[in-house]
């Protein structure tokens, strides 16, 4: 149980998120229409800046001894990794907007750089859980992509579900987080990219 517990954290790191929102959003939307290479380009873009260039960072903060783990226990070793990895989402902003991807995307991206800076703030007093905030932040995303499109993609809907469950108990059977932890971090995932989506109507006013 443990093994399955580290494997399910790991396939589903924070870190990974952005990529996994960039890839479900290539292949469920319009954007699908884009040319392999071009699919590749805004992958491999967002999997650099915000999955390898922050891991990076953290690997050698811990082999400094800035950090004691890779899986950051201590909360107050946590400011830092917020930091760059609020830094790198809103770097993997500027490319998008480079390669002139919709602004609802985008709009999803700044939507997670918020729900990390309240993340970021509220560890300052209480450890919330990162991995719970960005499958929630995924799942938010999704949910606003499918608003915004009209799409009810509903097997991804219950997937993604499922793999919040697997990620929060997995949480909480490695004695990581609480419950409460995990709950929080969730929703705050969820509603802060649900609530970005918005911005995509804003913007047609604009």
């Amino acid at each position: 149980m443990k093994l399955l517990s580290n494997i399910v954290s790991g396939m589903f790191h924070p870190l990974l998120m952005v990529t996994y929102g960039v890839i479900l959003a290539l292949m469920f939307t319009y954007l699908t229409i884009y040319p392999p290479a071009m699919k590749l380009l805004l992958i491999g873009g967002a999997f650099l800046s915000t999955a390898v260039i922050p891991g990076l960072f953290i690997y050698m903060m811990v082999r400094s001894g800035a950090a004691g783990d890779l899986e950051l226990s201590d909360r107050k070793e946590r400011v830092v990794p917020y930091l760059i990895l609020i830094t790198s989402i809103l770097v993997c902003v500027f490319y998008m907007y480079k390669m002139m991807l919709p602004f609802w995307l985008l709009s999803l991206l700044v939507g997670a750089s918020v729900a990390l800076l309240l993340a970021m703030l509220i560890n300052f007093y209480w450890k919330i859980s990162a991995h719970m905030l960005g499958v929630g932040g995924l799942l938010g995303g999704i949910m606003g992509i499918s608003r915004i499109h009209l799409m009810n993609p509903y097997w991804t809907f219950i997937i993604v579900i499922v793999i919040a469950g697997l990620v929060g108990t997995s949480r909480i059977f490695l004695k990581r987080h609480t419950s409460m932890q995990v709950y929080a971090g969730f929703c705050l995932g969820f509603i802060c990219t649900f609530v970005s989506s918005f911005l995509s109507y804003i913007y047609l006013f604009i």
